[in-house]
């Protein structure tokens, strides 16, 4: 047996509105798959949701040469280039829910799911406004007087970074955005970064996995928040 944990929206009609549908759909789609519980299956691993212009051109598709090895096929309708054409991307998010949960109502049936447990999730990501925001890496200071979050905002076309501290009782001491990526596929995220190191009770290190970028945040309370000491460096080697 194995664990549904992955969504992956397919345009089969075209490699080019395919790549920028993935693109800017990913945000909603990851949020949509993180909530998901945990979905038993005796071979998938994921589902794949083919967009087609009309359900009557399923029958035109080849699913050996298009289908993800493992991965179980449902179908929705959706109009690509009128999504792209979309300027706002609150609507895009928007829309990219609809596709989504149309497409899980329709695998739930194959998977044991109550619908109940997608409007769940549905109702879920409306509440929290669309907005995808994860936590990539955290540490607690070798004093355990602070904790270092590494938080991600996922956008419609950008995945932007922060770094931020908080003190035990959960009050934020401060938080700063580090860098943005273009590549809005939070799994390239997670295998290019993994090193969170405190160098002391007020020093931190974030770097990829190969060293090859590092972010050294220095910073120091004082008697008042505006007077805070905050300083970040960032090295590239």
């Amino acid at each position: 047996m194995t664990i549904i944990k992955d969504i992956q929206l397919y345009v089969p009609k075209d490699k080019d509105l395919n790549w920028k549908f993935i693109h800017e759909t990913r945000a909603i789609v990851s949020f949509y798959s993180r909530l998901l519980p945990k979905l038993h299956a005796k071979e998938d691993k994921g589902i794949q949701i083919y967009c087609i212009e009309s359900l009557e051109l399923k029958k035109q598709i080849d699913t050996f040469e298009h289908n993800i090895f493992n991965y179980f096929s449902v179908y929705v309708e959706a109009d690509i280039e009128a999504f792209l054409s979309l300027t706002s991307e609150s609507e895009k998010k928007k829309r990219t829910l609809e596709i989504v949960h149309e497409g899980m109502k329709k695998a739930a049936q194959g998977f044991n799911c109550e619908l109940h447990v997608l409007e769940n999730i549905y109702n879920r990501i409306k509440q929290a406004d669309y907005e995808n925001t994860f936590l990539l890496l955290k540490k607690s200071s070798p004093n355990k007087k602070y904790i270092c979050n590494i938080k991600c905002h996922h956008e419609v076309s950008s995945i932007d970074v922060y770094v931020e501290i908080k003190k035990r009782n959960g009050t934020v001491v401060n938080s700063e955005k580090l860098f943005s990526l273009e590549n809005t596929d939070e799994q390239d995220l997670f295998s290019d970064y993994g090193i969170l190191e405190w160098k002391l009770n007020h020093k931190v290190e974030f770097a990829d996995k190969d060293y090859k970028m590092v972010y050294r945040l220095t910073f120091l309370e004082k008697d008042k928040p505006e007077n805070l000491v905050w300083k970040i460096e960032r090295n590239l080697f």
